[in-house]
């Protein structure tokens, strides 16, 4: 069965509308992958509308041309109506000629009759005009000497006569010549306003379109940053019932650890000393505390360093007796790790050690290791502090690295989304070596050992593989990758 026509576009934007966090970072491939199966629907919708389109301008050239041969018709027509009317004219005409040669006929066979007695008037009429003749043959005499002077006078008249005939067809010629001129410039005329009328039709076209587009457009950038600002506003919801939920969550996993690794756990109520926190854990006799903080709201995000801060200033409240340690973990939400700067508080009288949830077990197994050691009770404070610098140092690092790989996700995020702004041709191949490749990270196993050697020595053939490539990893330091804020990623 076919699908739906612009399903992937209507699953695209489903996708988007509905992608949180987590999916944008380990499910981006799956957006992109739909994303350009949309925008081959999109280029066919484009390729369909272009064609409609065309469709479109060939039926108004039909109908132009349908117009303009129904006009050339009715002006037939009108043409022939007129013949007609003519014809009718002279039909008639024709037959008022052959009644009045009826008469003439008629008239002739009378007069026949009576051509007898007038034959014999006219003989006597006859002789009469002979008088007559003679009388005006006297006076035709008189007359030609007369006519000599007019022939004269004519022949000057028809010269002259002829000298404006060659002027008129001289003139005639120039006024020929200038209506052609005339009808020429009427043609050039007529294609010119054609053209600007055929010019301003797709003027006009063209920013409809444009304006069409534009709206489009418009529309489509309100929609994404409603959508946007909807994710973002769904995200700090979810941050915020976190918050509210994170006290009770590190009790939970506390609990949870100190029962599957038979530690005591000591809750707010059965805390010895004033200054009650959170939590607390008995190792090694000592009262290790894990004080949960959190925002209550995304508005004090941004105040929330200088608030752990503060609370560890006011940690050593918590230092009443002789058997509580003097390193404090305070627990924060792992999505609040981006604007903290400092995980580590070296104050007078005691550490202060931010963690987050994920840590607390590895930090309470590193602790309780202390306590397995034979010679536990002979380590000095020295000994004990050293331990635990240690174990802060390893929970610090673990919050560096995990800011690094966070920076570097947003980096390739970026990388992948310019991509977009590929040629189709290159995109497209892209695509097909992407699909065609495949990443085989080391697979782990239970029971297999990591020994360090064998660390250090990948490490070293690392290192060597980059000399040969005249790249200087030795530049890299402790200090230096200390000295890196971040601050694209933490913005």
């Amino acid at each position: 069965m076919d699908a739906p026509p612009f399903e992937h576009l209507r699953r695209f934007f489903e996708r988007i509308k509905n992608v949180g966090f987590f999916e944008r970072l380990f499910s981006w491939q799956g957006i992109v992958s739909q994303g350009y199966d949309a925008f081959g629907e999109y280029q066919h919708l484009q390729n369909v509308v272009q064609e409609k389109d065309v469709e479109v301008t060939g039926l108004i050239s039909k109908t132009r041309d349908l117009s303009q041969s129904l006009e050339y018709q009715q002006q037939h027509s009108t043409r022939l109506q007129q013949d007609l009317s003519s014809e009718q004219l002279r039909s008639q005409s024709l037959n008022e000629k052959i009644i009045e040669k009826e008469r003439v006929r008629a008239t002739i066979e009378e007069a026949q009759a009576n051509s007898e007695d007038h034959i014999l008037r006219l003989k006597s009429d006859m002789v009469t005009l002979a008088a007559k003749n003679e009388d005006l043959q006297v006076k035709i005499n008189e007359r030609e000497n007369i006519a000599g002077g007019l022939v004269a006078a004519d022949k000057k008249n028809q010269q002259a006569i002829t000298q404006l005939k060659e002027d008129l067809s001289a003139s005639q010629a120039k006024f020929d010549q200038l209506n052609s001129q005339f009808i020429d410039a009427q043609k050039t005329l007529a294609e010119l306003r054609q053209r600007e009328e055929e010019r301003t039709r797709q003027h006009d076209a063209r920013v409809t379109e444009l304006m069409s587009l534009k709206k489009q457009l418009e529309e489509d950038r309100l929609r994404v940053q409603a959508e946007r600002e909807s994710e973002i506003r769904s995200e700090f919801a979810r941050m915020e019932q976190t918050w509210k939920e994170h006290e009770e969550a590190v009790e939970k996993s506390l609990r949870s650890i100190c029962q599957r690794h038979t530690l005591e756990y000591c809750d707010k109520e059965k805390f010895p000393y004033t200054g009650k926190p959170d939590n607390a854990v008995m190792i090694l006799d000592q009262f290790v505390i894990f004080d949960a903080k959190s925002p209550k709201n995304s508005d004090e995000l941004s105040n929330f360093p200088l608030y752990i801060r503060t609370q560890a200033e006011a940690a050593k409240k918590y230092l009443k007796g002789a058997d509580v340690r003097k390193e404090i973990f305070l627990v924060v939400p792992a999505n609040t790790v981006e604007v903290l700067t400092d995980f580590h508080y070296d104050l007078a009288d005691l550490h202060v050690y931010v963690v987050t949830y994920d840590c607390l077990e590895p930090i309470i197994l590193a602790l309780r290791k202390i306590e397995e050691y034979e010679f536990a009770e002979k380590l000095s404070p020295e000994d004990r502090e050293s331990i635990c610098r240690v174990i802060g140092k390893f929970a610090h690092a673990t919050k560096r690295r995990i800011q690094i790989d966070n920076y570097f996700s947003g980096e390739f995020i970026e990388l992948l989304q310019s991509c977009d702004h590929l040629p189709d041709e290159i995109k497209q191949k892209v695509l097909e070596i992407e699909i065609a490749e495949k990443m085989n990270p080391p697979q782990e196993k239970r029971k297999k050992k990591i020994p360090i050697r064998d660390l250090e020595h990948e490490v070293k053939v690392i290192g060597k593989e980059a000399e040969a490539r005249e790249i200087d990893v030795t530049a890299v330091t402790k200090e230096k990758i200390e000295t890196i804020t971040l601050t694209k990623y933490l913005e």
